[in-house]
């Protein structure tokens, strides 16, 4: 490139010198010239034209360079410096040696090639004798010609090295051109020195060494200091600090040393790998990592004074002592002692030429004297050595022996210079400070201990300005390292014999903010204090900052960590090939074709699922169902499950249905809850939005509801299971999640979100411990297996589950404050401190724990808070504002990210305090920035406002009354200008508008906790102001927007929202301001049609907790409109939403039951038009989820006594809504359950309308009441074939039974209190159709007949002869139309029943009082009148139709005779033949005149329906006028009337059994019957006995008969020998003889035998006694009796003739006796039985 360039130049420039010195006596530099140009006269002349070239080119640039300034002079040396390392490259690196052979003008023609000491001595030799000459021009000519040679690395030597080649030379030559610069020296001259030193000491074959070395920097430090030109002076600083630039780079490569450290990954106890500093020297010792809080970071060899020494004056008071203890230290690093020389013996020559210059360097900088050229001096060192510190390149430090070898004299230096008086000085040592702070604290640790105090401490608490000015911006720039500040709290603050420096700066920074000074505000003081706080307040800030992005950096370095251990690539395993099921090569061909396009739709699925989907549905690959679909995305392997996850999220109609079909694919009954979800959520993961997640919770949780029945109360509590699952699952796979979710926190999750339906804490303990030990088990399994680990299918949403799904745990209630967790923390440092022992000034700790950002956030914390208060309450400074808004911000944040909740409250406090809205006089730009800084942190800091959002809100709250309200406007900052205000007004305006705005926006933003706290503010806020006069609604109007912003979050957490939306919306929409409540019913309406676009699965109770409020404001409601707009603003979602609707119809369907008992007529009728409308036109929708409300608001409307025709009409519907029910149940429309059996069935949805009809039995009207009836028992007929057994018995006691309570407790006090009459009408009707309902399904109800027949005999025996009659009635229709299907146990039981009913209702009374006749004659006699009278008048229509009750009307009331005073003689037909059993007169009777009316019509008057009976029993039994009360109504006499009435009415329903059934009976069955007739026949004939009869006869007058039951004796006397004889009599058929049971005929004759003799015994011997007196009482009672007798003697007419024969014996004698009988039909029925019993004895 430059080949010769150098030797023609020096050839020039020698020649130059001749001519200059022609003249002139040098003959040693002439002669020497000579020599040197002799000796190149052989050399080829050619190179001389390139020379020339090269000689101008740099003439040229040499001139250039002198007429720079020194900015330019200092480019031109760095450019000329690049220009030789650009020729040094061009030449071979291996020079080859010269030889003596060689000319010097061959050499000096190719540059790198090097001169022999001969040559040199040849070039060099004129030099020196120029150099000699002192003339400027000659030694100009010779600095070129030096610069030239050094420059092209023709001289090569190591001046300053002993020994060294070209030493002595080459250091004299330097020497030489040191000397030439002196105070005379021209300015060209001198940058021409500047610029041959600069090439000396950058050459890389002249290396300078030592004294040669320092004379050059002495030279340069001389003109930087001495010089008058401000070039020279620029340039030979900039030279300067080039030079020791390179000297120091030079050492970089020898720094490896045996006490360098290297940096290693280490990992935590806990996992996490941190990146940790050890030493890869001899310190392998525990002191590296002391329990993974602190790690040594560097150990020093020495340190500049032993620790005890200095540790008593590190407060910076005593500096006498400091020196001496420095100056101490620095003779022992300048001494020759045997440390010092093993140092120096371990170091490179560049390694001591290096020291040499540091320590130069240093000592110039601890020149005493306060003169002007010691302190230039001094300043010029300490630059140079700041510049060399701060150099990024400068690695030097890192060498550890070169560190102890300066550690004193740059400590000493600085020491010294610190108490100088100079500014710029003492910005120097402030400027070294700050980088042995950010760069070199390891290093020097001690130093840093002492000499903190002094450079920093105590200029801060100096009343020099200008240098705490100068502090302060140190400590500006060094805060803004968050490592350093670290790194300085735990080696000084956490050692309790070390300093605490970061305390004491921190206080003094905040005591330097707090100042106040009482001086002229437009002094310079003022000016510099001023300055000086902001300084201070920014250092303040600066370290605040720092500490939030040291945290922020370690926790996303865990972070990035623990998913790079935890998170590796998932390779998808390999599709197993498929075989042929064929050997046919077609076969082959379409299997591999079906393979290809399978393969393809795999690949397309795994980038767009939809795309593939459709792909495959058109390829006819799988079904166009969702089914189809479902099964191909379960069992079609190398699908990524990640895009099966997001495809089943998605929210079209087909991909909800394929999520629906593929979660229900699977099988979850029998399983744990836990293990269920797991298996689920193995098949794919889990999509990566909410919403998403959302659905398929849902759905899996009603599947697992359903195919587990029982285990949840409803699906909504297993859904709440199932997040608080994955919210632990999220926790255990997040390992910077702390605190980790507590057994405690699980519990209170599943309580707080479901509290009423809550899974017991055990249930929630197993499934806690589960989980657990699950993932430890996974965990420790991915440990054993690391290099085989594959990711698990969801991991990596599950550990960022919380953050997709807005979740948190909540609160916690810490037993400790963070101030005694801080004291843990620093207590366990110092006590691994102090564990170590030794010099800890010699071991540098460091930490990237997470855990000591919170001591030291206290530290600061709560001084910056003084701060800002003393600040704030000064005058507006805009600057001073804008660092405390900034301070307040990150001190908010960092608080929130570690949990220092109390100095977070005191930060927002302070904050919120700041924006004076409260107090709007006050108000002023700062107050402003206050309020700005808040509505900011709205934006970047939601978390960090958690417990505060009260105040945020209610300080919106009153920025917008301020802004809106022109009242309060106008109070804005009074009594400052006007354009102050507008512009304070303005900005507010500003403020209100879109910052708030945001405000509310960004509470989608905000967490599950952090939300419910949000609203739980906001209507606070809102309930205050709506207590406001007049009301406002600012923030009512917020929390519906909010209330939209959020509404898309998860269900979970919006029902936890609502719960506290719904009690505000309730206490709005009660507002005496009927405005503001028509705005809450509003926004109510708004908010229900909006959730209700979202879909809901069943078993979900979300939608009815919506629409919930409107049913408690239409109950609670006492204004008209408010209640018609609640019911306008349900129909209204009714209408929009009808499809959509599920569960909220139970919420519906109660707003229309309020409104059913609404006193204004139209507000029921709207609700009722309504409800028919949903009946008839979505009845499919209601059916399966509240069909209960839905009967439940029907039965409402039809109790509504305002309106029978609604009433009636609501009972219609009901059995509208049984036949669509039926409908529904046969199409299989209603919901599938697989658990739901038929008895669920019917108790769902037929209970539920039976229940209701039954209660409207008992309405006061008769028309719902008759309509209910007939509805009720149609519908049983109708439906009851699908009844169960268990179900019909419900029916029974729940729906039939309580319809007779009243009729059947009539009595007592607590029943029948009013309205027995319709109650008594309802039940003949009821009963009625309750006994054809038995008998129609007899086959299922048949166990109920004792509970039913309870019921009919507990009515039989009361008091009330109707009742009886209707009850026995019934009964009695039952036996009749029903008994064929009886069973032998079924007529046990009804005889049981009866037999019961007959020994309770015997009249015992009559027994008990032998006087009650004469205490009742009156009124018996009155009785009697009044029954004979009825019965003349109802006598001749009765006798047409029923033949037996003529004899039953003459025999008297209750047994009574006639008032004719002699009973008619009826015929044998008359009482053995009867066209009607009793039962079926009684029920015909009942008919005729109650029961034979239209169901739907009115009666004519309120009498009609109760129109007395006309069987004569009942016209007997019926009350005298109300006039004559007196007596009759005693309750004695009522109930012997009942109970006579009750024993003829059972009479007859025997009758009816023995008439109809007697061949159905068994043998034990026929036995009870005669047994329950002998009980009624042995009462009443020991009552009628001819003894009885005569005493009652004695206190009566002789016209009237005495009381007595001779028509229950005649009619069980009739019955029963009807029985006996049936039962003896003989049969033609020998056959059928055979098959009678011997028994029951044996059993009969003895009965049949022992009556008759008994009844004819006793007549016979009454006829003896009557011929031996002739009292009219005997005959009176022979005639009563003669009935009785008649009876058994014509039924012994029938008497079986071999019965008559055998026992003839035992009766004759009497029969003989009554051969004499006056009574003419006894003696007539004696004769026709002789002559027909007799005569066939006779032969």
């Amino acid at each position: 490139m430059a080949g010769g360039a150098a030797g023609g130049f020096v050839a020039r420039a020698f020649e130059s010198m001749l001519k200059e010195c022609s003249h002139k006596k040098y003959s040693a530099l002439q002669s020497a010239i000579r020599t040197y140009l002799d000796s190149g006269k052989d050399i080829n002349q050619l190179s001389n034209g390139a020379e020339s070239k090269q000689v101008l080119s740099a003439a040229s640039n040499q001139s250039g360079s002198y007429a720079s300034d020194a900015g330019a002079q200092k480019a031109d040396t760095g450019s000329d410096n690049l220009n030789r390392v650009h020729a040094a490259e061009d030449v071979d690196p291996a020079s080859r040696p010269t030889n003596n052979s060689e000319s010097i003008t061959t050499i000096l023609a190719h540059a790198g090639h090097t001169l022999g000491e001969a040559e040199a001595e040849l070039v060099l030799n004129p030099l020196r004798l120029a150099f000699e000459t002192k003339n400027m021009k000659v030694v100009e000519l010779a600095l070129d010609c030096l610069h030239k040679l050094i420059e092209y690395n023709h001289l090569e030597g190591d001046p300053g090295l002993e020994g060294g080649k070209n030493s002595k030379l080459l250091t004299d030559i330097l020497k030489m051109i040191c000397s030439c610069v002196d105070n005379s020296a021209a300015d060209s001259t001198t940058l021409q020195v500047l610029k041959v030193l600069l090439t000396a000491i950058a050459s890389t074959k002249m290396r300078v060494h030592g004294e040669p070395l320092l004379e050059v920097i002495k030279t340069c430090f001389h003109i930087a200091l001495n010089s008058k030109s401000p070039i020279s002076q620029a340039t030979s600083k900039a030279m300067l600090t080039q030079m020791l630039s390179i000297i120091f780079t030079t050492i970089a490569s020898d720094v490896v040393s045996t006490n360098s450290y290297e940096y290693k990954e280490g990992s935590l106890e806990d996992g996490s790998n941190t990146r940790v500093e050890v030493l890869s020297g001899d310190y392998n010792d525990p002191a590296k990592a002391l329990n993974n809080l602190l790690f040594v970071k560097q150990r020093n060899n020495t340190s500049l004074a032993p620790y005890w020494e200095t540790k008593t004056r590190v407060g910076g008071t005593d500096l006498k002592g400091l020196e001496a203890i420095l100056e101490k230290a620095v003779d022992v690093e300048d001494g020759s002692g045997v440390t010092r020389v093993m140092h120096l013996d371990s170091m490179s020559v560049e390694q001591r030429d290096a020291l040499l210059i540091f320590h130069t360097l240093c000592k110039m900088g601890m020149k005493g004297g306060n003169d002007e050229a010691t302190t230039k001096t001094r300043i010029l060192s300490l630059e140079l050595l700041q510049g060399l510190l701060e150099d990024d390149g400068c690695s030097f430090m890192k060498n550890l022996s070169f560190i102890d070898m300066t550690r004193a004299h740059l400590s000493y230096s600085l020491l010294q210079a610190s108490t100088s008086k100079s500014p710029v000085l003492f910005q120097h040592v402030t400027g070294i400070f700050s980088v042995l702070l950010l760069r070199f604290r390891e290093s020097f640790k001690a130093e840093i201990g002492i000499l903190f105090p002094v450079i920093v401490l105590r200029s801060l608490d100096a009343s020099d300005l200008n240098q705490r000015l100068t502090v302060l911006r140190m400590l500006e720039k060094v805060c803004k390292d968050p490592q350093m500040l670290v790194d300085l709290y735990v080696n000084y603050d956490c050692d309790l014999e070390a300093p605490n420096l970061f305390d004491k700066m921190v206080v003094m920074l905040s005591k330097i903010a707090q100042s106040t000074q009482n001086v002229d505000a437009k002094s310079s003081a003022a000016s510099q204090a001023s300055s000086n706080k902001i300084s201070s307040l920014q250092g303040l800030v600066n370290v605040l900052k720092a500490l939030v992005m040291w945290e922020k950096s370690i926790r996303e370095s865990d972070e990035q960590n623990s998913c790079k251990r935890s998170f590796e690539q998932v390779s998808h395993k390999e599709l197993d090939e498929s075989t042929s099921t064929g050997n046919s090569p077609d076969n082959f061909e379409k299997l591999k074709a079906h393979d290809l396009n399978i393969e393809d739709i795999i690949s397309e699925f795994n980038q767009q699922p939809g795309m593939a989907i459709q792909h495959l549905i058109s390829s006819k690959l799988v079904e166009n169902t969702p089914v189809s679909v479902a099964q191909f995305l379960r069992n079609t392997p190398k699908l990524d499950k990640a895009m099966i996850g997001d495809f089943l999220g998605q929210h079209e109609e087909f991909s909800i249905a394929v999520m629906h079909a593929y979660v229900e694919s699977m099988s979850y009954s029998g399983l744990k809850f836990e293990v269920a979800l797991n298996e689920f959520l193995k098949t794919f993961q889990l999509p990566g939005e909410a919403l998403k997640i959302d659905r398929i919770m849902e759905k899996f949780t009603e599947c697992y509801c359903a195919e587990n029945p029982g285990f949840f109360k409803n699906a909504q509590t297993a859904y709440v299971l199932a997040y608080t699952i994955l919210m632990l699952k999220a926790c255990g796979h997040n390992p910077m999640m702390e605190p980790k979710m507590t057994r405690s926190d699980f519990i209170s999750l599943n309580i707080l979100y479901s509290v009423e339906d809550s899974p017991p804490q055990e249930l929630l303990e197993e499934v806690y411990d589960s989980v657990v030990k699950e993932h430890v088990e996974l965990k420790d399994e991915s440990a054993q297996n690391l290099s085989n680990s594959k990711q698990q299918p969801g991991v990596a949403v599950e550990s960022r589950l919380l953050n997709i799904l807005n979740l948190s745990l909540p609160k916690r209630n810490s037993s400790t404050d963070s101030k005694s967790v801080n004291e843990t923390v620093i207590k366990q440092i110092q006590d691994l401190l102090k564990e170590q022992g030794g010099d800890k000034g010699m071991v540098f700790y460091t930490s990237r724990r997470i855990e000591l950002v919170c001591p030291m956030v206290e530290a600061v914390g709560w001084p910056l808070l003084a701060s800002f208060a003393v600040n704030m309450g000064e005058a507006d400074n805009a600057q001073r504002m804008s660092i405390c808004m900034e301070g307040f911000e990150e001190g908010i944040h960092i608080t929130h990210v570690l949990g220092m909740d109390t100095l977070r409250y005191a930060f927002l406090t302070s904050l919120l305090r700041y924006n004076s809205l409260h107090a709007p006089k006050e108000i002023r730009s700062k107050n402003v920035e206050a309020l700005r800084t808040v509505l900011a942190l709205c934006g970047t800091e939601l978390y960090a406002l958690e417990g505060s959002w009260l105040a945020v809100l209610e300080s919106i709250s009153r920025l917008e009354y301020l802004v809106s309200s022109p009242a309060m406007s106008a109070n804005i900052m009074q009594g400052a200008n006007q354009t102050s205000r507008d512009a304070i007004t303005q900005s507010l305006t500003e403020l209100s508008g879109k910052p708030t705005e945001q405000v509310f926006l960004n509470s989608i933003k905000l967490s599950s906790e952090s939300v419910v706290e949000f609203f739980s503010a906001l209507c606070s806020v809102s309930a205050e102001e709506l207590k406001q006069s007049p009301a406002r609604n600012y923030s009512l109007q917020k929390i519906l927007e909010a209330s939209y912003y959020n509404m898309a979050r998860i269900r979970m957490v919006w029902a936890r929202i609502w719960s506290v939306l719904a009690h505000h919306f309730i206490l709005a929409g009660s507002h005496a301001d009927e405005k503001v409540a028509t705005y809450s019913i509003d926004s109510l309406r708004q908010l229900g049609t909006k959730y209700l676009e979202r879909d809901e699965l069943a078993s979900f109770t979300f939608q009815d907790d919506i629409l919930k409020p409107f049913v408690v404001l239409m109950q609670s409601c006492r204004n008209e409109s408010i209640r018609k707009l609640i019911l306008d603003s349900i129909v209204q979602v009714i209408k929009s939403k009808v499809r959509s609707i599920k569960s909220g119809w139970r919420s519906v369907f109660m707003v229309f039951t309020t409104a059913a008992n609404d006193d204004q007529e139209t507000i029921v009728e709207q609700a009722f038009e309504n409800v028919e409308q949903v009946i008839l036109e979505h009845f499919d929708q209601i059916i399966g989820i509240c069909f209960m409300d839905c009967v439940n608001c029907l039965l409402g409307f039809s109790n509504n006594k305002g309106s029978s025709g609604i009433s009636l009409k609501a009972v219609a519907l009901l059995h509208i809504c049984a036949d669509r029910l039926a409908e529904s149940l046969k199409q299989g429309d209603t919901p599938k359950h697989n658990d739901v059996t038929a008895d669920e069935t019917c108790e769902r949805y037929w209970f539920p309308m039976l229940a209701a009809l039954s209660d409207l039995t008992t309405d006061s009207r008769s028309e719902v009441r008759n309509c209910a009836v007939e509805v009720l028992f149609d519908m049983l007929n109708e439906r009851g074939s699908k009844f169960s057994p268990s179900f019909w018995e419900k029916v029974f006691q729940q729906v039939l039974f309580p319809i007779f309570d009243h009729v059947r407790h009539a009595g007592e006090e607590s029943f029948m209190s009013s309205g027995e009459e319709w109650h008594r009408e309802s039940c003949i009707h009821a009963l009625q159709l309750l006994c054809k309902l038995f008998n129609t399904f007899y086959k299922d109800v048949s166990f109920m007949l004792s509970q039913l027949l309870e019921l009919l005999l507990d009515c039989a025996k009361k008091t009330d002869q109707a009742i009886v009659s209707i009850s026995l009635g019934a009964l009695v229709h039952l036996i009749e139309a029903g008994g064929h299907q009886f069973t032998y146990h079924d007529w046990d039981t009804l005889l049981k029943s009866i037999r019961d009913a007959s020994y309770t209702t015997q009249p015992l009374e009559l027994l008990s009082d032998p006087g009650l006749e004469a205490k009742h004659h009156k009124v018996l006699t009155r009785q009697l009148d009044l029954a004979s009278l009825k019965t003349s008048n109802t006598e001749k229509p009765l006798r047409e139709n029923q033949e037996t009750e003529r004899l039953a009307d003459t025999e008297g009331s209750e047994g009574t005779p006639s008032p004719s005073g002699r009973a008619s003689r009826p015929s044998d037909g008359e009482n053995l033949r009867r066209s009607q059993t009793f039962g079926q007169k009684i029920m015909v009777n009942m008919k005729e005149n109650l029961l034979l009316r239209s169901f739907t019509s009115k009666p004519k008057s309120p009498t009609s329906d109760v129109t007395p009976p006309a069987s004569p029993s009942k016209v007997r039994d019926a009350a005298p006028n109300t006039d004559e009360r007196d007596d009759e109504d005693s309750p004695m006499l009522r109930g012997i009337r009942s109970k006579c009435m009750t024993q003829l009415l059972l009479l007859g329903v025997i009758d009816g059994i023995q008439q109809k059934y007697w061949d159905k009976l068994n043998t034990q069955n026929k036995i009870n019957v005669m047994e329950i007739l002998f009980c009624v026949l042995d009462f009443s004939a020991s009552y009628n006995s001819y003894t009885n009869l005569r005493l009652r006869m004695h206190q009566i007058p002789a016209e009237r008969p005495p009381l007595n039951l001779l028509r229950q004796e005649l009619s069980g006397t009739c019955i029963y020998l009807e029985i006996l004889l049936r039962t003896t009599a003989a049969v033609d058929n020998p056959d059928e003889e055979a098959i009678k049971d011997d028994k029951i005929k044996a059993i009969a004759e003895d009965k049949l035998v022992s009556f008759c003799e008994h009844v004819l015994s006793e007549a016979s011997n009454f006829q003896n006694s009557m011929e031996e007196t002739t009292d009219m009482d005997v005959h009176r009672v022979i005639e009563l009796r003669s009935p009785i007798t008649v009876k058994v003697l014509k039924g012994m007419r029938k008497l079986n003739p071999e019965i008559f024969k055998n026992h003839l014996t035992e009766i004759y004698p009497s029969l003989t006796k009554l051969v004499c009988c006056e009574q003419m039909d006894i003696r007539n029925a004696l004769a026709d039985l002789l002559s027909s019993q007799l005569g066939r004895l006779l032969p």
